[in-house]
């Protein structure tokens, strides 16, 4: 991010005043729409410049026709890049939770409720001026990708906004960028909107984390259906964290759905995974990796499961919602 842009970034903080999460619809009036010209704008103003001065110097009647002719269709220009973003209604609307290492994506409700057309807006997160801390760790951030869309008159759309999740926890919505260039790229007219949304990242899933560990307190035992194993029991849906290795590679040529392979195991109808018998040698992340793997397998053979972390105690259920509190906890885990 360059110098022109942090202290673009620190104006419209002061002028606008809003450093907080925003809920509800927000109004795009024209307060919070700034308008500037681009660099190719600039250029074209001093061009036209000299095209002023040479017709003043050589008294060129075409050339001051020409001259104002350029002026006006800018003037023009900025007044319909102004109107192409302003009076639109933003709504925060939901995140998905991800797992560390992926996308997550917010999804923002965009209302226009004059009678125009509204083209070419481009959203995006802006990038911080300085690297940020997470759990005590130093993250530096890059480019974030720009989602670009067009509004019909009295319509409504959902843009979902990128957003790279590289580590665990709670990832708050930073503020967003609403830009447009729209007709002529002469001018860059934008506003900033931050959505009242938080992210959950999960820990990423070990890889190649070893099987489920014999359970000590099953209730009698059970025939499950892992993702490893000696005796294949089919194929199921694919799911974001599950193993690269375990994808049935030549069922996914035939189709356009990927599918996971999974075998039969006998293990205890009950399990609890605790975070204090893993190795050391793991390290934090390395330990919260391999329980995600595991509560994942867990699930997938329908084995009752907890979760017993060095901050919270889960107890053995199952279940989606029992899934979600466990791989909840494990996010937020200080270790």
């Amino acid at each position: 991010m360059g110098l022109g842009n942090i202290v673009l970034i620190r104006i419209a903080d002061w002028i606008s005043g809003r450093h907080t999460p925003e809920a509800g619809e927000v109004t795009l009036d024209r307060r919070r729409v700034y308008i500037l010209p681009t660099a190719p704008g600039l250029a074209f103003g001093v061009v036209t410049l000299i095209l002023l001065v040479g017709s003043i110097n050589y008294m060129l009647q075409l050339g001051y026709l020409l001259t104002f002719l350029v002026a006006s269709m800018a003037v023009v220009g900025m007044h319909h890049t102004h109107s192409n973003l302003a009076q639109i209604v933003l709504r925060a609307a939901s995140v998905e939770a991800v797992y560390a290492g992926d996308v997550a994506t917010f999804q923002i409700t965009v209302t226009n409720p004059t009678l125009v057309d509204r083209f070419a807006l481009r959203f995006s997160f802006a990038s911080p001026a300085e690297p940020f801390r997470w759990f005590g760790r130093t993250v530096r951030d890059t480019e974030r990708p720009v989602v670009t869309a067009e509004l019909p008159a009295r319509g409504l759309r959902t843009v979902s906004v990128p957003l790279p999740a590289p580590l665990r926890g709670r990832l708050p919505a930073p503020r967003m960028t609403i830009e447009t260039r729209y007709p002529f790229g002469l001018w860059r007219a934008w506003s900033y909107l931050t959505p009242a949304l938080i992210a959950t990242v999960y820990p990423a899933p070990e890889p190649d984390a070893p099987p489920l560990p014999v359970s000590g307190t099953g209730v009698g035992e059970t025939v499950g259906v892992i993702s490893s194993g000696d005796d294949f029991a089919g194929v199921r849906p694919y799911q974001a964290g599950d193993p690269h290795k375990m994808i049935a590679w030549k069922l996914a040529a035939r189709s356009d759905e990927l599918s996971v392979k999974q075998f039969e195991s006998a293990g205890g109808g009950e399990l609890m995974l605790d975070y204090d018998e893993l190795p050391d040698v793991l390290g934090i992340e390395g330990k919260l990796s391999r329980l995600t793997r595991w509560v994942l397998d867990a699930e997938a053979s329908h084995t009752r499961y907890g979760v017993k972390l060095p901050d919270a105690m889960i107890f053995i259920a199952g279940g989606t919602d029992h899934r979600e509190h466990c791989l909840t906890a494990l996010a937020v885990c200080q270790g």
